[in-house]
Formats: C-alpha cells, sequence, structure tokens
C-alpha cells in the first residue's frame, strides 16, 4: 500500500519490472478515488526510476502539487507500460501493477475541547 501527504513530496515505490515486456517506454500511473471516483494520471519514463535495485522494485519521485487539490483518503492505483509519452489513456495497455494508496491530509485532525462550567436542574420531588 501507497501511503501519501498531501503537500509532501514523496518516492513512489512499487514492483513493475516483474511484468513489464517493452525495453524502453513510460509507466501510466492512474489513480482513482473510491469514494468521489476522481481520476489523477502521471507519466514516468523508465529512466526515472531511482532505485538502487530495480529488478527489486521501482522508485519514483512525486512532486506534492500532483495530488494538491484532491479529496484525501484510499484510492485505487493501477500501473500500465506504454511507449507513449503523452498518452493517459490506459485502454489498451499492459497492467503490470495495481494496489491501494492511501492519501492523507497535510495536517492531522484535531478535537478541540472546552473546559467550561456545567449546571444541573434536579428534580426532588
Amino acid at each position: 500500500m501507497l501511503l501519501l501527504t498531501i503537500g509532501e513530496d514523496k518516492d513512489l515505490i512499487v514492483t513493475l519490472n516483474e511484468k513489464r515486456t517493452l525495453d524502453n517506454g513510460y509507466y501510466l500511473f492512474v489513480f482513482e478515488n473510491v469514494t468521489t471516483r476522481d481520476i489523477v494520471t502521471k507519466i514516468f519514463s523508465f529512466s526515472e526510476d531511482e532505485s538502487d535495485y530495480p529488478e527489486r522494485f521501482n522508485s519514483f519521485p512525486l512532486s506534492s502539487t500532483v495530488f494538491q487539490d484532491e479529496n484525501t483518503g484510499d484510492w485505487r492505483y493501477k500501473v500500465y507500460e506504454q511507449s507513449s509519452s503523452t498518452n493517459t489513456d490506459p485502454t489498451g495497455l499492459t497492467e503490470v501493477e495495481r494496489g491501494i494508496m492511501k492519501l492523507r491530509p497535510a495536517t492531522d485532525f484535531s478535537f478541540t475541547e472546552y473546559t467550561g462550567t456545567t449546571s444541573f436542574k434536579q428534580y426532588e420531588g
């Protein structure tokens, strides 16, 4: 599971080489919000992989601006391989990975506690 926070640059750590069939190309990441069905896409070149061990895992730098205006919560993601650097339609592409991503808010929720006096009326009948 991927864990991202709005406003924070993060590396996407995935395993894409197991099912990859192209020698050179691009990965199309398609994120879909579970609740709202909003779609966010991101394309990375195979050469953008920053992993020291690409046969074991892949690492791609994700800018904080990609999910800046999106809803927090659970997202499904699918990764496809392709030869195009601009195509964002996954129709007909080979899927190389799928999973779940949790998008957290930039600041954690905090409770507001009130300290006031409470008075009760009691019936003594």
